[in-house]
């Protein structure tokens, strides 16, 4: 059989695609039996059935029962473990505060000429009403399995620290606790963190700590499957995400941090269960710690490199990096490239200045219809499909919805293409194109050193075929060599382009499916040379190519999305009673299930009024009113002098709950106040005129804790109590929800809120 180019082109594009996301999956699960020294998931996976078992909140019973196993199984395994236990408080996030009391559980293997520890680091609490057999269960059993085989070899050089961090969910307070004062962190050289905010996918390495040359050119030397990307920090950064790393990254420690984050329907929720768990992603997680246990173990970590770099996947999980100093001198060189390949297609007549920069400008339009038409399509479906409604982040069918997304961008892509070369050629959309991702190039490399080589190595492939094929051809018909030129100068950009898009749909989710998209029309002006071959420029078969698989992946995904006992549909329910005695039913849902609707019948409907810290409340509706006792307060003191007032007071929870929120609730100004031991000094005398000042405490003792405030004597105040417990009232909910809803969001789902208002 001839093959002729198109085909030959189409069908090598497929393969490299689909292989360089099949690149992107998590190793297999390594059986129990086997050897003592290698990691096995199978063997994690008994932890996990102890720590995951049930929710495990911080001052939970849960919590406490996760704890003790913790240092039982430490004990068994011969080494001294302590418990930290201390109080906390951070202004990371403004107002109200995070405080909590913590409970970090340590353990050291010594090494046998230590230079400094290697810290691993895992948080064994959950948010509450979600086992956290991902999130971040997966964490604490991969470093006690770790721990294991790291104790069936000879001794390291270095000593390893084992610490398993509390209250990482209500705002990294355990790993500051630890930082803050432990004596043991002065001694870390280099942390390396595991979490989760999904329930399976790839194990990356995603953020890096000061001066990353060092610790990436070991874990691209010891790490068997290393998923590392500078273009991660540079992204993770912008979204604000914050795991216990950030405390070492701040502290100047070196270091890396690993997550999977595929599967996030089961996020922070009930389904967070080891059965929903993909164990291949703990074997990932745990082939990363025990190599790099060893390999760092062994290293001299007194005065570690403390250059920067920019790294990157290749073909086969290669770590690929160069000196950050780099950048420019690259970026100056595909520059340069750019400047010769227009050059080359002026004098050839393949195109001109203004036909560049038309090009360019069509492209602009290229992508701003891909997103636009994407982020549409993902906000019509979420406004027909009531299950896509439910759901927070993203469907349990996610992967069929990312498919049909990206054949919907790349069909936008297509049509936008063959719209344009009707007055463009296809040289001067090809290299328009490519300016806007010379202009990428520029930016990235001046602001965003780290994503430099993702538009530098791609864009200087995708050059080398321009010029190879649809500048030295022109319109002549191509030929099997000029499709062998356009496969073998796409394999690079395939190789690092293409995870972009896919990243970022695993990342972002189905509500913001608009930069997903945008990342695939993107890539695509890679390869427009491509479609030229492939008659997307004269005919509408690409276009239709990619659209009509794309509609039946879309059908699949609708038709398939549902819930289940094993994909529970999410619905909130809580129950809430304010300080004046009226009690109500509360939900932030829009749509609800039957078992939820029985609780807001049309006649007991009211307006949301009572507020919950971090949940829009969107139904509220009268409901019976418990004797249950409001939070306490007791003034222990109270003095005024010089315009200050000073009081001190202790709060607490009479029912046991394990979270309060504390407000001043009059528009009065603190100076200065102490939460618990931890002082807080504000640095204008106007905090909490325009915004109410205010602290939550996860892991309230029952006999409370002691709060001085400091205030502007302005009259009386009014402070506002509001306690929480991971239930509701039985005599009101005597029946569970039914097996395919659960709680969610877990701020507020399935929770008891009793709120005390005292003047003073």
């Amino acid at each position: 059989m001839a093959w002729s180019p198109r085909l030959a082109v189409a069908l090598a594009l497929l393969a490299l695609v689909a292989l360089r996301i099949a690149q992107l999956s998590p190793p297999s699960v390594v059986p129990r039996s086997a050897p003592p020294d290698v990691f096995s998931a199978e063997r994690a996976r008994a932890h996990l059935l102890e720590i995951a078992a049930e929710p495990r909140p911080t001052g939970s019973a849960g919590h406490r029962r996760a704890r003790e196993y913790l240092l039982a199984q430490l004990a068994a395994l011969g080494v001294q473990a302590e418990v930290q236990r201390t109080s906390v408080l951070s202004r990371q996030w403004g107002l109200p505060y995070d405080a909590a009391h913590v409970e970090n559980v340590l353990a050291r293997l010594p090494g046998a000429d230590s230079t400094r520890s290697v810290a691993l680091v895992a948080h064994y609490d959950s948010v509450p009403g979600s086992p956290g057999a991902a999130d971040d269960g997966s964490g604490v059993a991969a470093l006690l399995e770790t721990l294991r085989a790291l104790k069936s070899g000879p001794p390291l050089r270095n000593d390893v620290l084992l610490l398993f961090t509390d209250a990482e969910e209500g705002g990294v307070l355990g790993g500051k606790a630890f930082m803050d004062e432990h004596p043991l962190r002065g001694e870390i050289g280099i942390a390396l963190n595991f979490d989760a905010r999904g329930a399976g996918g790839v194990v990356a390495m995603f953020e890096t700590g000061p001066g990353d040359a060092f610790p990436v050119r070991e874990l691209a030397r010891a790490a068997p499957l290393p998923i590392a990307s500078s273009l991660f920090p540079e992204v993770a950064r912008r979204l604000g995400h914050s795991t216990d790393f950030s405390v070492f990254k701040r502290a100047g420690i070196p270091g890396l941090n690993f997550a999977f984050s595929d599967d996030a329907a089961h996020y922070h929720t009930p389904s967070d269960t080891v059965d929903n768990l993909d164990l291949r992603s703990v074997q990932h997680a745990g082939d990363y710690a025990l190599s790099l246990a060893r390999r760092f173990g062994g290293l001299d970590l007194r005065r570690p490199d403390r250059e920067d770099a920019v790294y990157f996947n290749t073909w086969g999980a290669h770590v690929v990096s160069h000196p950050i100093g780099w950048v420019i001198p690259i970026a100056a060189l595909v520059v340069g490239l750019f400047a010769g390949a227009a050059a080359l297609a002026r004098r050839r007549r393949r195109a001109s200045l203004g036909g560049i920069l038309a090009g360019s400008l069509a492209f602009l339009a290229l992508l701003a219809g891909a997103a636009g038409a994407v982020g549409g399509l993902g906000w019509l479906l979420r406004r027909v499909h009531t299950a896509l409604r439910a759901m927070p982040f993203e469907p349990y069918n996610a992967p069929a919805f990312r498919i049909a997304l990206a054949l919907a961008a790349l069909a936008v892509s297509a049509a936008g293409y063959r719209l344009f070369r009707r007055r463009l050629g296809a040289c001067e959309l090809a290299l328009g194109a490519l300016l806007v991702w010379l202009s990428l190039l520029a930016g990235a490399s001046l602001f965003m050193p780290g994503a430099s080589f993702y538009f530098a190595w791609p864009l200087a492939s995708a050059l080398v075929g321009v010029v190879a094929v649809a500048i030295r051809r022109g319109d002549a018909p191509p030929t099997l060599g000029d499709a062998a030129l356009l496969v073998a100068t796409a394999a690079p950009a395939v190789a690092l382009a293409v995870p972009g898009p896919y990243l970022l749909f695993v990342a972002l989710g189905l509500p913001m499916a608009a930069a997903p998209a945008l990342a695939v029309a993107l890539v695509f002006g890679l390869f427009l040379p491509h479609a030229e071959l492939l008659g997307g420029g004269a005919s509408r078969r690409l276009a239709l190519a990619f659209a009509l698989p794309g509609l039946a992946a879309l059908a699949a995904a609708c038709a398939t999305l549902g819930f289940t006992e094993a994909e529970p549909r999410p619905a909130s329910l809580a129950y809430a009673l304010d300080a004046g005695g009226k009690a109500h039913w509360l939900s932030a849902d829009r749509d609800l299930d039957p078992w939820t609707a029985e609780y807001f019948p049309a006649g007991r409907a009211q307006a949301p009024s009572f507020a919950v810290p971090y949940v829009r409340v969107a139904r509220q509706s009268e409901a019976p009113a418990l004797a249950l006792p409001p939070p306490s307060l007791a003034v222990l003191g109270d003095a005024t002098g010089g315009g200050v007032r000073s009081l001190r007071l202790r709060i607490a929870s009479p029912r046991g709950a394990p979270w309060l929120l504390a407000e001043v609730a009059s528009p009065t100004a603190v100076i200065r106040a102490v939460v618990d031991g931890r002082r807080v000094e504000e640095p204008a005398r106007g905090a909490g005129r325009d915004e109410r000042w205010g602290f939550t405490y996860m892991g309230l003792p029952p006999e409370g804790i002691e709060w001085s405030l400091e205030i502007e004597d302005a009259g009386p105040i009014e402070i506002r109590l509001l306690d929480q417990t991971y239930e509701l009232p039985r005599e009101l909910a005597p029946g569970s929800r039914p097996k395919e809803t659960m709680g969610v969001p877990y701020r507020l789902a399935d929770s008891t809120f009793v709120r005390g208002s005292f003047w003073l």
